[in-house]
């Protein structure tokens, strides 16, 4: 028979003084915040708000123009100047519609959805998603409906270019091609520091991620020695009499950019993946170990697994950044080495000035970035296992 005590206790209802208490606690956690939210209030909204203002408000001048125009009126910012930002009106077009619209609220709005869309990740799942999707695509409706920007018909033009679409798969090529093989190189190291070393291993782990602490410039500049014409894999070579002049594909190539944008992110990719490993529990295999697995059917078939959110992740860190490469192919990809992130920046600086163009390829890059996040997202949410 079930007596009373068998019953299950349902929650206390919680006092007013306990709430008030709680109320208080996040008020002082604000309080310690807010230094950090004015220092960001100052350095970031604040600068992002005029980014946002002279990129619609500035269409008196042409790019080359504007460029001169921003140095001189950003160092030499006066009322008059502000009178003038406060003044002007976008002209918007919206379904054949035009429409004045002041261009501070539009500065307002486009931080306040700022601002919005990064919250929304804040929120549940329910929530957030909504409001992280509807405020992202109205951050994105004035630089498609501007009038003076034509961003949409920018990127119409970009997507119906053969060449800007072969340089980007080129890209996506070279990155998909570093990121594998920096995982497939991350993912040994990783182990052993994981499961063979007992001792010292965060101590072996900071010497793995010590190139890190190096300038990125000089690590490349360092692989320039190595695989140029006279660097010392070819005067190795040429010494001992293997080859009789040097190999041409060692430097300024696509391969030169694989080669070198693997051995910058596999010490990066090796922390993600070490710390995957280390949240195993060590009794899964050694229950596997007992049932008769071998050491490599227990990581195909539980270590991977497990472990594959973190991999993917890792990959995904590095994957995305590498699309948009611009330092490592200007400086040892050549002409056959370039990539879609040099090609961007050149249509802001180096003489294009055609900032309407960039900016398509801009959203265009970004949108694949988004889709690939999504995809990652929705399969960390699914576990990530089953590999």
């Amino acid at each position: 028979m079930a007596t009373v005590a068998d019953k299950p206790r349902l929650p206390r209802k919680r006092s007013r003084r306990e709430r008030r208490n709680d109320g208080g606690s996040a008020l002082s956690t604000y309080g310690l915040l807010a230094p950090t939210l004015l220092v960001l209030a100052a350095f970031f909204l604040l600068p992002l708000y005029y980014i946002f203002l002279f990129s619609v408000a500035l269409k008196r001048f042409s790019p080359t123009e504007a460029l001169a125009a921003l140095n001189g009126e950003l160092n030499g910012f006066s009322g008059e100047l502000w009178g003038n930002l406060v003044s002007w009106n976008v002209d918007v077009a919206v379904l054949g519609l035009d429409f004045a619209i002041p261009a501070v609220l539009i500065g307002v709005v486009l931080i306040v959805l700022l601002v919005l869309t990064v919250a929304g990740g804040r929120l549940s799942e329910r929530h957030g998603t909504w409001i992280v999707g509807i405020a992202f695509a109205l951050l994105l409706m004035p630089f498609l409906t501007i009038p003076a920007g034509n961003s949409l018909l920018r990127i119409m033009q970009f997507t119906s270019e053969g060449i800007q679409l072969n340089l980007f798969f080129k890209s996506v090529t070279m990155a998909m091609t570093s990121s594998v093989i920096a995982v497939i190189v991350a993912i040994p190291v990783a182990y052993f520091l994981a499961f063979c070393v007992q001792r010292s291993k965060y101590t072996w782990l900071l010497i793995v991620i010590a190139p890190f602490l190096t300038s990125y410039l000089l690590r490349v500049f360092a692989w320039k020695v190595i695989l140029g014409d006279q660097g010392l894999i070819n005067s190795g070579l040429m010494t001992i009499g293997i080859i009789d002049e040097p190999l041409t594909f060692l430097i300024y190539s696509q391969f030169t950019v694989m080669v070198v944008l693997t051995y910058a992110w596999v010490p990066f990719i090796c922390l993600p993946i070490f710390l995957a490993f280390e949240t195993i529990d060590r009794r899964l295999l050694e229950a596997s170990m007992d049932l008769g697995a071998t050491r490599w059917q227990a990581f195909r078939k539980i270590t991977l697994p497990i472990a594959a959110p973190g991999v993917v992740a890792a990959f995904l860190f590095v994957f995305i950044p590498s699309i948009g490469e611009y330092v490592t192919p200007t400086l040892v990809g050549g002409v056959d080495g370039t990539m879609f992130g040099q090609n961007l920046a050149s249509q802001f600086v180096g003489g294009s000035f055609n900032w309407q163009y960039g900016s398509a390829m801009a959203l265009f890059l970004m949108g694949v970035v988004l889709i690939l996040v999504f995809a990652t997202s929705r399969f960390l949410r699914a576990g990530g296992g089953g590999l």
